[in-house]
């Protein structure tokens, strides 16, 4: 999560500012919302203003962004409650809103979950991470997999619809998230996941201690005082447990991973925590005082690494 200073508002941006020209066609809302987007001060820096445009403008006409991007609905009209629903949302997401809490869902490595405010929603540098949980299941032919925080179920969703062999195992305190984590689950038919509450590895079976292959999670680590200067749109909308646990050094959470852990973990097993791009040396630091051998690895289209620890 990047760092970005942004100032007081009142959490809404006048319509009106939207249509000056009363635009019309699909190329002319999506100049605009770009325009609208890109001034924006209360959305993260570095977001693709037009991106986000296309994302809800297919999204209120119910068509694909591709359809879009190419340039083959330019000079289309959509209706008027279309386009006002659009100039709505596109105002919205200019005062932070979250794009996945104005649409009511969000999409991740194809698959489309629900999600609402109040869960912690998912991140597109997750898609980074479930990408290296399936480098490390390697050939494995019954893997076993724990999402820790799992919030909305976003990365065990993945890897168990991914990997259909797998037992998938998705833990969080948070009943909100885990409604529409299983939720999700039913809806897209992913049956080899399965979602308890409770605290870290407080929620899993017992059985499962010394067989687990990849312990995964995106577990709060911000500092408390870094809290205010994040952008708008996670800092309003974001549940404050799930950023931060609020420790004087915001690592107090993942020294308790790090320390129970190797309980659980298979003899080859994996430890896996995202983490901004900043804290990645100083949490792989926090796994070598536990004895872990550590990796630090990141993508070229994300600010967030994977540290990866195993002993």
């Amino acid at each position: 999560m990047a760092a970005a200073e942004h100032p007081e508002h009142d959490g809404s941006v006048a319509e009106s500012e939207l249509v000056l020209d009363e635009p019309k066609s699909v190329s002319d809302l999506l100049d605009v919302g770009e325009r609208v987007l890109d001034d924006s001060t209360y959305i993260d820096a570095g977001h693709d203003a037009r991106d986000q445009a296309e994302t809800l403008l297919a999204a209120v006409l119910g068509c694909e962004v591709e359809e879009l991007a190419d340039g083959a609905a330019d000079d289309h009209v959509p209706e008027a409650r279309l386009r006002e629903r659009y100039l709505a949302w596109v105002a919205r997401r200019a005062a932070g809103e979250p794009i996945p809490l104005i649409t009511g869902w969000a999409a991740f490595r194809g698959l489309q979950l629900r999600v609402k405010r109040g869960v912690f929603l998912p991140r597109p540098s997750s898609e980074f991470t479930v990408r290296r949980v399936l480098r490390r299941i390697g050939r494995r032919r019954s893997p076993v997999v724990v999402d820790l925080g799992t919030g909305s179920g976003a990365i065990a969703m993945a890897v168990a619809s991914e990997v259909p062999a797998a037992q998938v195992w998705g833990t969080d305190i948070s009943a909100l998230g885990l409604g529409c984590a299983r939720d999700n689950a039913r809806r897209l038919g992913v049956g080899n996941v399965r979602f308890r509450q409770g605290d870290l590895f407080g929620a899993l079976p017992r059985e499962l201690a010394g067989g687990v292959d990849v312990i995964v999670g995106n577990i709060p680590y911000v500092l408390p005082e870094e809290i205010g200067m994040m952008p708008a749109e996670i800092v309003e909308y974001e549940p404050l447990d799930t950023l931060t646990d609020g420790s004087a050094d915001g690592l107090d959470l993942l020294r308790r991973v790090a320390g129970e852990a190797p309980e659980w973990l298979a003899s080859r097993g994996w430890l896996m925590l995202q983490v901004n791009e900043e804290s990645g040396e100083e949490v792989a630091g926090l796994l070598d005082g536990f004895g872990y051998r550590t990796e630090v690895h990141g993508a070229d289209d994300s600010w967030d690494v994977i540290v990866e620890a195993r002993r």
